[in-house]
């Protein structure tokens, strides 16, 4: 069985940043991944910038529609996509389900900027029996399993483990990827403590430097600047080596304490690497292939509209935090 998807919103991550792409070598917009993986069939999608349309159009000989209503309704489909802007996401999961009555709904993260409206987001599907994932596509990768296996062996040795978070481009659009991720890799967020407000990212995304305490460590978050260039990574110190993603999990590897060959009554981390997979370039077809599995009732990883509103409660307190 196939799932009829429909995908809404047609910018970077929705059809963009692959277009002119080998969909052998990238999959990192929700368009490839939807069009080469067997378990799914899209059926349409909606966008009101009529460039995108055509440019969808062209790609995939599909129509799609400039009125979303119209659109669900024609094509009825189980599965929907949305990867709009934040502040259009209420609005839409409104459209959608007072139109159609698919079985799952994937939104690109976060659901909403208050918990107030993450909270009726999570309502209106809960009363649809409508499953609602989230899209923390990091979450999503083999790396990130492999990554928690080796932190939970450092976890039962002496349990230290400490980091450092570089972001940009604001806490809760970007930061937030980094944030989910640790909270996979170190169980919940324990405490927080902003040490540094900094600007807001477009007037409404704060770039503080925070401290966040997870159960099994503490990362502190430090803000960059996306005008002078990207720059997204995490370094965790263990008491049994170092992890480092960088590049936004472009490159991932461990370095393990070795003894030192010159002072040998001291450790050092060993120069050889070990590599994680490198899994960036197809996000988005192991975004699919975790959910393929959790809408078959298999067990899987993902990220669900409760953790989500978890998390939007604590970038809020972040946000009113008077330091």
């Amino acid at each position: 069985m196939k799932f009829r998807s429909f995908l809404i919103g047609l910018g970077q991550i929705g059809m963009g940043y692959d277009y002119d792409k080998d969909p052998d070598d990238f999959q990192i917009t929700h368009l490839t991944a939807l069009l080469h993986h067997p378990d799914f069939e899209l059926v349409g999608a909606y966008d009101p910038i009529e460039s995108a349309r055509v440019k969808f159009q062209q790609k995939t000989n599909l129509k799609a529609d400039v009125d979303l209503r119209q659109g669900l309704i024609r094509t009825n489909p189980d599965f929907i996509i949305i990867a709009t802007p934040t502040k259009t996401h209420y609005e839409i999961v409104e459209v959608i389900l007072k139109n159609v009555q698919p079985s799952f709904l994937l939104c690109e993260k976060p659901i909403a900027y208050t918990v107030e409206e993450a909270k009726k987001i999570k309502e209106l599907c809960i009363r649809k029996n409508v499953r609602l994932f989230v899209n923390y596509q990091r979450r999503y990768f083999p790396s990130s399993k492999e990554i928690k296996l080796r932190l939970e062996k450092v976890n039962s040795s002496s349990g230290f483990i400490k980091g450092v978070c570089w972001y940009s481009k604001g806490l809760i659009h970007n930061g937030t990827h980094f944030l989910n991720l640790l909270q996979y890799w170190l169980g919940s967020i324990k405490n927080t403590s902003v040490i540094r407000k900094n600007r807001f990212w477009e007037n409404s995304d704060p770039e503080s430097d925070v401290l966040f305490s997870f159960e099994k460590g503490d990362v502190f978050f430090l803000s960059s600047r996306e005008e002078d260039y990207s720059h997204y990574s995490i370094e965790l110190v263990t008491s049994e080596g170092k992890l480092s993603y960088l590049r936004g999990g472009e490159e991932a590897f461990w370095q393990s304490k070795i003894f030192d060959p010159i002072y040998p009554k001291y450790t050092i981390l060993n120069d050889k690497k070990e590599y994680f997979s490198n899994d960036s370039s197809y996000s988005q077809r192991y975004v699919l292939q975790e959910l393929t599995k959790a809408m078959q009732g298999k067990e899987a990883e993902f990220c669900d509209a409760e953790s989500s509103i978890q998390m939007t409660k604590i970038l809020n307190q972040i946000t009113d935090s008077p330091i």
